[in-house]
């Protein structure tokens, strides 16, 4: 009996029968992902799932059965056909990152950013040889292997935090030689079969709606309406609320910004954005997104962004700030610069409402921390009294804060909130 190594299954798979009654996988025909390509998506590895001790198949000479193959391998996570499974799917036009990319990291934390994760899970497997003898050797010759595996593809969403795929498929292979390998092709083009499935493209494939302005420079910005939570009183219901709030990267620095809107709309500070060619967001869950900046007003010092994704914890934007007044309770929330990157939340009142060159502002004692610029102000009922864009130093006013009423942030930047 041959108890088969680790290294010889992970790299191998089939039917019972090497010699006779071969049919061969179809080939995959990967379903259109359009023009807009796809969310960016990493593949993590394979998760073995098979019963160490189960018999995979035969080991035969000349048609004789001298061997039979049982798994050796604990169920363990391997990384072993990674290379090829981005390969394949990035020859579909899948727009897949992996390790390389993240050596680029510009802040040195060798990250992957993307929305989408993919997975398999190898549940079974059978694997069969046949050899014929070397005449001239007197030793076992040229041979051929089959493989057939059952792999479950899985998509996990870090926008929504969780699993929104999951198929089985077959993978079937073939090989010919002194050392036959056919399980890294069974099980690849098992978890490439994805790639032909229409409900899997339809999750990964990026919208394109011709209706949606997110150029720079657009005139108005149409924004689905927040859900309204029910009655929130803060600080009871902070919770909830920093959900919303995310930490805006630019390179090598940050902000902080909030999320308006169920489709990704995100309010920050125009000067936290700048002129930066690539902007990040980082959600409170962890996932790394890509931002397109929709609109700049470096007057009032405010900007638009959206991410990628739906049902986005968010914060409703309603008329508040007219109803502030001196000695109002406000709550500044703000994204730590640093490696922990935890919110942080001060509690304060309003101070004033300064005017400077036209420009309208609430002003607070709320402490404000670094990297707090673009994060919002926000009224006892949790509503966005207005984003916060300065800090004043002085002996006199140290710890003083600026923002932009809520009203202001929406007409300078010409938000249209559709719906409820």
């Amino acid at each position: 009996m041959l108890l088969i190594a680790a290294a010889l299954v992970a790299m191998s798979c089939s039917t019972r029968n090497a010699s006779t009654g071969w049919v061969p996988d179809p080939e995959i025909v990967p379903v259109s992902i359009g023009e807009s390509g796809t969310e960016p998506l990493t593949f993590k590895g394979v998760i073995y799932r098979i019963p160490v001790g189960q018999i995979l198949g035969e080991v035969r000479l000349r048609r004789r059965v001298v061997d039979e193959m049982r798994w050796t391998v604990p169920r363990t996570h391997s990384l072993e056909w990674n290379v090829a499974v981005t390969d394949g799917l990035r020859g579909y036009g899948y727009a897949v990152r992996d390790a390389a990319d993240a050596i680029f990291d510009r802040k040195g934390r060798r990250e992957i950013k993307v929305r989408y994760e993919m997975a398999a899970i190898l549940h079974d497997a059978k694997l069969d040889f046949a050899y014929e003898y070397d005449t001239r050797r007197a030793a076992r010759g040229p041979g051929v292997g089959t493989a057939e595996v059952d792999v479950e593809v899985r998509l996990f969403d870090a926008v929504e935090n969780r699993t929104v795929y999951e198929q089985r498929f077959s993978g079937r292979a073939r090989e010919a030689g002194r050392n036959p390998n056919p399980m890294t092709a069974a099980v690849v083009g098992a978890i490439l079969k994805a790639a032909g499935d229409p409900e899997f493209a339809a999750i990964v494939a990026r919208t394109a709606d011709a209706s949606d302005p997110l150029a720079p420079g657009a005139e108005t910005a149409r924004i689905a309406a927040c859900p309204r939570r029910s009655e929130s009183v803060l600080p009871d219901d902070l919770p909830s609320t920093l959900r919303a709030v995310v930490e805006i990267q630019v390179g090598s620095l940050g902000g902080t910004g909030v999320i308006v809107s169920p489709d990704g709309w995100v309010l920050t500070a125009a000067h936290v954005i700048a002129d930066a060619p690539e902007v990040w967001v980082r959600l409170a869950a962890g996932a790394l997104l890509p931002a397109e900046v929709h609109a700049l007003d470096p007057r009032s010092d405010l900007a638009l962004a959206r991410i990628p994704g739906r049902e986005h914890p968010c914060i409703p934007l309603r008329a508040a700030a007219e109803t502030l007044e001196l000695g109002s309770d406000v709550f500044a929330v703000n994204i730590s610069i640093g490696d922990d990157r935890e919110p942080t939340i001060t509690r304060g009142v309003v101070s004033g409402f300064p005017e400077q060159e036209g420009r309208r502002f609430i002003q607070t004692d709320a402490s404000l921390n670094p990297g707090s610029s673009g994060g919002p102000l926000l009224s006892p009922d949790g509503s966005i009294a207005g984003i916060t864009v300065a800090k004043l130093v002085g002996n006199a006013i140290e710890g003083t804060g600026l923002a932009v009423p809520i009203d202001d942030v929406v007409r300078n930047l010409s938000i249209e909130v559709e719906g409820p």
